[in-house]
């Protein structure tokens, strides 16, 4: 790990994930980047797996693409909206499941 870089936990992340899937939806998401993630991607990638009552096994490929190389630090900012229609533990599996890194805010 790069030196001085922030570590945050799997739970940051996904409230963070969440959150931005959120902020995406309401703002149209077409096109739009937030904390180097293109949210449209996001949105329609990784949603199925949150949703509460989803029974999908492991967030798609397409999931862990859409959110691979994001800045978590930067979604941080955005993990205190969380949607009613969001399950936050399964949103919480995503990083480990797509091999991320223990991250923490």
């Amino acid at each position: 790990m790069a030196a001085g870089r922030r570590v945050m936990s799997n739970a940051g992340v996904a409230a963070a994930l969440v959150a931005l899937l959120v902020v995406a939806a309401a703002a149209g998401a077409a096109g739009y980047h937030v904390c180097d993630v293109d949210t449209d991607s996001m949105v329609s990638n990784c949603r199925s797996y949150c949703t509460v009552g989803s029974t999908e096994a492991s967030p798609s490929g397409a999931c862990c693409g859409a959110v691979h190389g994001g800045d978590f630090h930067c979604l941080c900012k955005y993990k205190d909206v969380l949607p009613k229609n969001i399950d936050a533990n399964r949103a919480m599996q995503i990083p480990g499941k797509c091999g991320y890194g223990a991250t923490s805010c």
